[in-house]
């Protein structure tokens, strides 16, 4: 699961780029940070109150993905994942109706509400946007083997969770070839399966 929602980031995220053409990630927050501080030091605040909106838009999605974990602890997963859905799906007509920015503020905020899909406990939660920490994590996994100490396994699924990221980012590159409504329709059934399956999982887990 956790390899097809960074799938699923990847292409959201290369959607909301290439959207704007202006460097701003709808998922990927150290981009934008960066981007941010940059802006502020030359002065240009009209132009960094996108990037500002942006993450806090994603915290926000966060935040409030967290609360419906805390209260529908049986059932959170399914309902987050239907709601990213539902915001996706929404993006394909607000971007008919109002400015380009707009669309971008709904999904990142789909893919900070997203980010709770995968929490373990009320304290623990994978990110699922942490390109970073992947690439990371398969360098010291790296390491570990060449000194005879690692796990192959660990190593492989590291590289993995960055590569799910990567493909991910290419499809919705060649997606949005065509045109943003039908690159949207793609994450969003992706989404809904993804929901779908979450739902009969619980229920399985219920039954037994």
């Amino acid at each position: 699961m956790p390899f097809l929602l960074l799938f699923l980031a990847g292409i959201v995220d290369a959607i909301g780029f290439i959207h704007l053409k202006n460097g701003l990630f709808v998922s990927f927050m150290s981009g934008n940070t960066t981007h941010v501080a940059m802006l502020l030091s030359n002065h240009q605040y009209g132009q960094s109150m996108s990037y500002i909106g942006v993450i806090l838009l994603f915290v926000t999605g966060i935040t409030v993905g967290e609360m419906i974990a805390v209260l529908q602890k049986k059932n959170y997963r399914w309902l987050v994942m239907s709601a990213v859905s539902i915001l996706l799906c929404s993006a394909i007509f607000i971007e008919k109706i109002t400015i380009p920015m707009a669309t971008n503020f709904v999904l990142a905020f789909a893919m900070g509400l997203q980010n709770i899909a995968l929490r373990i406990t009320i304290s623990k939660a994978m990110p699922l946007t942490f390109a970073t920490a992947f690439l990371a994590n398969t360098g010291r996994e790296l390491a570990m083997l060449l000194l005879g100490q690692g796990d192959k396994n660990v190593f492989i699924k590291q590289f993995c969770l960055w590569l799910s990221i990567f493909i991910g980012a290419i499809v919705g590159s060649q997606l949005m070839a065509f045109s943003l409504s039908y690159a949207l329709v793609v994450p969003t059934i992706l989404c809904l399966c993804i929901a779908g399956l979450l739902f009969w999982l619980k229920e399985l887990t219920n039954e037994d």
